[in-house]
């Protein structure tokens, strides 16, 4: 493998490492958003969305 495959590879990992970051950050918001809507929800009359 030559040296510009080696470095295409260097980064398309890194940009694989970058996107699940990202990923894993937005399922992390969503996952904060649902609790607090179903732990204060009741609390404030917010109705369920099902």
């Amino acid at each position: 493998m030559s040296w510009i495959g080696l470095l295409l590879l260097a980064v398309a990992i890194y940009a694989a490492i970058k996107v699940v970051g990202a990923l894993l950050k937005i399922a992390l918001w969503v996952a904060i958003l649902g609790f607090a809507w179903w732990y204060f929800g009741p609390m404030l009359g917010v109705p369920f969305p099902f």
